[in-house]
């Protein structure tokens, strides 16, 4: 949307946009994860593309993990890799200990 001086915001999130693939939109996470979704079509397999962003916000929780699927775009709060509880003997056969 544009500001007072006619330029773009750059730290705003869009809820609906059109692309050549076709219009997307935000829609509430009950709607978007319910198990009986039919798929816009049958063709076979889409395409998964994955994108890294960074909102650069205040709040150093800026980064998402953005999922494009046929028409659908899912995003989510990246947090990072963590840690895990591995015990010293699973830690030496793990690749770096690591859970994602």
């Amino acid at each position: 949307m544009a500001t007072e001086g006619g330029g773009k915001e750059m730290n705003e999130i869009k809820t609906q946009f059109t692309t050549r693939e076709g219009p997307y939109k935000l829609l509430p996470h009950s709607e978007y994860s319910r198990p009986n979704r039919v798929p816009f079509n049958s063709q076979g397999s889409n395409p998964v593309r994955v994108s890294f962003v960074n909102l650069n916000d205040q709040s150093g929780n800026g980064d998402r993990l953005c999922f494009n699927v046929g028409r659908e775009l899912y995003f989510y709060i990246y947090k990072g890799v963590r840690k895990g509880l591995l015990s010293s003997q699973n830690q030496a056969s793990s690749p770096g200990g690591t859970v994602v």
